[in-house]
């Protein structure tokens, strides 16, 4: 019974991607004159529309789009806490209509894509393998940045969809807040160091070039705690106690599972910063909400420059 209800919406795909690409192979002639041609990092070449109006995000991307003025019809920016939801960065911001498609990490919801009716399908490296079945759907292009080059990610829509002014707009917005926070912050901190940490039920990940750790470290110029290991290709590198225990920093940045007893731990009552109580806290969760997106980042900064700023006021 199960293999005859998978083979009957396998039937009803293929016969809405037959729709599909017959509904694409009438377009007129003015409406090819309102496309461009662009290519993918696969090396094929993709006729878009110019001003597409339906734009399905597949790619993590629907911040740096909302940015630019294009709201998706479908996304993948999901809560890490609720995948049922849209991200607390975007729910806002989005049509009730909004298709979610689940996050975009995960295998995608063809049937969702299809339901939303895009004229456009921006997809990420995660799921290239599925371009040749996106394709027949919408023209697809892919986004070749992933999560944690939120900067990159941007920049290259802006250039796709013809958008850097817009780009630039938003790009000065956030320098002149760091601007802003860094007046505010070098005064009171001076050349305390920073180390930023994510806990795990087991372990800890210390990062040190993406997300959070490349807002303090790159964005604040706060000091960077000597001898943090070099990390892996997406920002960090696993770490125990002993070794967060042995960097000892004036300042901890902590996000943190709640399954992690670190409180508990008599290693962690003896470092610096927790003596000092120069810990700022957030969780995993809005770790991944906030870091790794445009508009995150740009609540983020805020967020943890107030409370920074609060903690060297009081010491």
């Amino acid at each position: 019974m199960q293999r005859t209800n998978r083979t009957k919406i396998m039937i009803i795909l293929s016969l809405m991607w037959g729709l599909v690409a017959c509904a694409h192979s009438a377009e007129s002639v003015e409406q090819k004159q309102k496309q461009k041609v662009v290519q993918n990092p696969n090396g094929e070449e993709v006729r878009i529309p110019t001003n597409p109006q339906r734009v399905a995000d597949l790619s993590g991307s629907t911040e740096e789009l909302l940015i630019l003025g294009i709201e998706p019809v479908a996304s993948g920016n999901v809560d890490f806490g609720n995948q049922t939801e849209f991200s607390p960065t975007i729910r806002d911001r989005l049509s009730a209509e909004t298709v979610n498609v689940g996050w975009y990490a995960q295998p995608i919801n063809l049937e969702a894509v299809l339901i939303a009716e895009p004229d456009l399908i921006i997809v990420g490296t995660y799921h290239e393998d599925l371009y040749e079945q996106l394709s027949q759907i919408a023209p697809t292009v892919i986004q070749p940045y992933v999560y944690y080059e939120p900067a990159q990610r941007l920049e290259f829509l802006a250039n796709l969809f013809d958008k850097n002014k817009e780009h630039d707009e938003w790009v000065a917005q956030y320098e002149r807040k760091v601007t802003d926070w860094k007046e505010k912050l070098k005064p009171v901190i001076g050349d305390e160091t920073f180390v930023i940490v994510e806990t795990y039920p087991k372990s800890f990940v210390v990062y040190s070039s993406s997300g959070m750790a490349e807002l303090i470290y790159e964005d604040l110029d706060l000091e960077r705690t000597e001898g943090i290991p070099s990390p892996e290709t997406w920002g960090g590198i696993e770490i125990n106690l002993e070794s967060l225990s042995f960097l000892n920093p004036d300042h901890i940045i902590l996000m943190e599972n709640s399954e992690n007893k670190i409180d508990e731990s008599t290693v962690w009552s003896t470092l610096t910063a927790v003596q000092k109580g120069n810990v700022y806290k957030i969780t995993s969760v809005e770790n991944y909400n906030y870091s790794f997106t445009a508009m995150g980042r740009m609540m983020l900064l805020d967020r943890i420059s107030t409370l920074i700023l609060e903690s060297g006021k009081e010491g």
